[in-house]
């Protein structure tokens, strides 16, 4: 078996080739990511990302999702590298979005009544559906599902693949799987 063979079989190892491309029909913004797995602790998710551009525009990603992130009027306290710190004590620490005067990351929280994973990077907020699963089931499909038509006026924002990489099974990494995928986006 080739390297290619057996990434292949990696990837479409708890999900066939034909379930995601049943999946790619159905989500025109939402891609499968398989985890890493290994050592990354990691786990499969559904994933849509948004472009925005400077602290403003994310604020108002944000607001159009019905986010309402908490910012703080200083820095707030953040670990220092190099120290240790027990979890109760680290777990007090906010995390901040990268590059903004003190806007805390939403993490875990709720849009459009669908409980998700919401994770600010410098140029793309990510959404990710939470299930009760470490899988990708119907479940994440039909939350996905959910939210698409909110997010659909923001469609020239939609960065597709959410991440460059193989590991989202849609069309734009997998040509097997490109024309089964939903409605094309901004491809960035």
């Amino acid at each position: 078996m080739t390297f290619e063979d057996r990434k292949q079989q990696y990837l479409f190892e708890r999900h066939s080739i034909d379930e995601v491309r049943a999946w790619n029909r159905r989500l025109r913004f939402f891609r499968y990511f398989r985890a890493y797995g290994g050592h990354a602790n990691d786990a499969d998710s559904l994933d849509v990302a948004i472009s925005y551009n400077g602290e403003a525009d994310l604020l108002a990603v944000l607001g159009a999702v019905g986010v309402h992130p908490r910012r703080f009027t200083e820095a707030p306290p953040q670990p220092k590298t190099g120290v240790s710190y027990p979890s109760e004590e680290f777990e007090k620490f906010p995390s901040i979005v990268e590059g903004t005067r003190w806007i805390e990351q939403p993490g875990h929280t709720e849009i459009f009544g669908t409980p998700v994973f919401l994770w600010c990077h410098k140029d793309r907020i990510m959404i990710s559906p939470r299930s009760d699963s470490w899988d990708i089931d119907e479940s994440t499909i039909l939350a996905a599902e959910l939210i698409e038509p909110h997010i659909a006026e923001m469609h020239d924002r939609i960065i597709d693949p959410p991440r460059d990489t193989e590991h989202y099974l849609c069309g734009a990494k997998h040509p097997k799987l490109r024309s089964e995928q939903g409605a094309p986006s901004n491809g960035g």
